[in-house]
């Protein structure tokens, strides 16, 4: 691959050598100066210089201040920001003065506040006072625009950021804005419910407290919270998120930006889903099945006492149903457990899973660079790996061709094709490795039902080598997690074993 042609160009006195067609404020970060910006964001797509704060004084150029995030580097060019430049101060700061014109001073109560870049910016590069004394716009608020999102319109500065979100990268096109001018507002189209697979991701892009979560709404400040990252567990495809906590619970769940597998998105049910911790159904202590009496409480000694005494008594005669939801530490230590201490290898594997695949994987980012794109089985790939939906969108808006039925021709005539199966009858992923394969596909991937079924597999089948049994009858039945506890064939084994012991939140 040859290197990439590079411009020469000075920022704030300071001369670099950046790629050619790099945007001055990535090029200004590779000076060590930062340009603010509100309204900019790669991620989605053309930048509309629509909030100005990133003024500069460039030259060669009209003796004004020029929108960095519109401009690319070029040779020679002289770039001084608010640091250096008079022109640039005065410019960035009767933006932020006319930003705030009508922008309330509610940031005690507003739940972006201590984590908002206008309050930061304000701060660094903003007017001290106000010379402002008529009254401020005030709007009806909070308005829900969906039951997990609220809209304050007095803080909106009109990045249109949500806007381009909604109609670029998720392109449900629900979040628009109507009327002009100073009349402009953000708003649902119709008046709506913002109904869509990925809205939560507007409540982070936007720079204000303008699109807030119902679900965080003053629930912590950001100096009580911690933000412990970690790896969604909702779907397969393992966003990277960090989640929120306050007192050790939980209180929301953001997107932490990895470029190969999310991008920074998360769909809703990774952002939103995690009040199911705090259900009002959800089990929290142990439960013992009496006869004739049903369901009692017990304590967490007795229980331990009782799953002992029910592990021991089973003598090996014991099978195990796996979930596919359990973390690849969970999975080993159980299996540690059963298979090592107490000789039982019998298993119910959440699915099939196969190593056909391991000679095509790709990370998803592959996925938005082919230009074909085959998604093959009968389950909408939204609703079982959400993420990848948005990959396969990004493809299609760089120029790819979706096929939704199997067009061998196009894809062996392809330069770049990529495979995606997603549906029942996959067997692990074999049937769409063989027919990448045979196609001549440069990759593959195999969407699974379940969110971690591959690494539950491999870390069971890692505890231990000896084979599986066929205890007949079944001395113990050990269930763990909610989804093989509603497997209806796991149902049916624990009407046929002696004694069952369920694991599960619910």
């Amino acid at each position: 691959m040859s290197a990439p042609d590079l411009v020469s160009l000075t920022i704030d006195g300071t001369q670099i050598q950046v790629p050619k067609g790099t945007g001055l404020v990535e090029a200004a970060l590779a000076a060590g100066v930062e340009i603010p910006v509100f309204c900019y964001e790669p991620r989605l797509g053309p930048p509309v210089g629509a909030c100005r704060m990133c003024l500069c004084e460039v030259t060669p150029g009209p003796p004004k201040p020029q929108a960095a995030c519109t401009l690319t580097a070029a040779d020679g060019m002289v770039v001084k920001t608010a640091l250096t430049s008079e022109m640039a101060r005065i410019a960035q700061n009767a933006t932020l003065e006319f930003i705030l014109v009508n922008h309330p001073l509610d940031c005690p109560v507003c739940d972006k506040g201590g984590e908002c870049p206008l309050q930061d910016l304000t701060f660094r590069y903003g007017p001290g006072n106000t010379r402002m004394t008529f009254p401020k716009r005030t709007f009806d608020k909070p308005i829900p625009i969906s039951p997990l999102i609220a809209l304050d319109r007095e803080r909106c500065i009109l990045c249109y950021r949500c806007t381009r979100f909604s109609e670029i990268v998720s392109e449900d096109n629900q979040l628009v804005a109507r009327n002009r001018g100073s009349l402009s507002q953000i708003a649902t189209f119709e008046d709506e419910p913002y109904r869509a697979h990925f809205s939560g991701n507007v409540i982070e892009l936007c720079p204000v407290g303008a699109l807030t979560s119902t679900q965080y709404r003053f629930e912590a400040r950001p100096w009580e919270i911690q933000n412990v990252p970690t790896v969604c567990g909702m779907c397969p495809v393992g966003c990277n998120v960090n989640a929120t906590t306050r007192e050790g619970k939980v209180k929301r769940i953001l997107s932490r930006n990895h470029h190969e597998v999310d991008q920074g998105w998360l769909c809703d049910k990774g952002r939103f889903a995690y009040t199911h911790l705090h259900a009002a159904d959800r089990l929290v202590d142990p439960v013992l099945r009496v006869r004739r009496r049903g369901f009692e409480d017990v304590s967490w000694d007795r229980a331990l006492d009782e799953a002992e005494r029910l592990l021991g008594e089973a003598d090996g005669r014991i099978v195990t149903a796996l979930s596919g939801s359990e973390t690849v530490e969970q999975a080993y230590a159980l299996a540690k457990l059963l298979r090592r201490g107490l000789s039982s290898h019998t298993a119910v594997l959440p699915e099939e899973v196969c190593d056909a695949l391991d000679a095509l994987r790709l990370p998803l980012s592959a996925i938005a660079d082919a230009d074909v794109v085959a998604v093959l089985g009968d389950a909408p790939v939204v609703e079982r790996a959400p993420i990848v939906e948005l990959w396969i969108k990004e493809a299609r808006r760089k120029g790819a061709r979706v096929l939704y039925e199997l067009d061998e021709d196009a894809v062996r005539g392809a330069s770049n094709a990529v495979l995606v199966w997603c549906g029942p009858l996959g067997r692990g992923g074999l049937r769409v490795a063989e027919l990448a394969q045979r196609l001549g596909a440069k990759g593959a991937f195999y969407v699974p039902e379940t969110a971690n079924g591959r690494g539950v597999c491999d870390a069971w089948a890692a505890a231990a080598d000896a084979e599986p049994g066929n205890p007949d009858p079944i001395g113990l039945l050990f269930v763990s997690g909610d989804e093989a506890a509603a497997n209806p064939d796991v149902r049916a084994m624990a009407e046929k074993a002696e004694r069952v012991i369920v694991v599960s939140m619910f």
